[in-house]
């Protein structure tokens, strides 16, 4: 049997500090689920496909793929840009893509 113990758990305090965690972990599901990762796919039409200068693969993260390639644009000029998400069917290509804040 334990030992008693003088102290008692205050649960007012406990519910509220609760209550807050759990708001923050709201805010910071919304963030992510605001914010998707992509892959970004740019292709140089003017090279062979055969040529590895041909598709160059950025990473990102955006609310949408229009906004992915929008931030890949200004490094890519001249490229045809293709979004996927990065859990995609891409997924695999993640860890050679370059990343772009």
């Amino acid at each position: 049997m334990p030992p008693p113990t003088d102290t008692q758990i205050d649960l007012f305090a406990w519910a509220r500090e609760l209550e807050q965690e759990n708001e923050r972990i709201a805010k910071v599901n919304d963030e992510r689920a605001r914010r998707r990762g992509y892959l970004v796919f740019a292709t140089d039409p003017a090279v062979s496909p055969e040529d590895p200068s041909y598709c160059e693969i950025y990473a990102t993260e955006a609310r949408t793929p229009n906004q992915a390639a929008s931030k890949i644009r200004p490094l890519a000029a001249g490229r045809r840009l293709h979004a996927y998400l990065a859990t995609g069917k891409y997924k695999h290509e993640l860890a050679d893509a370059r990343w772009v804040a």
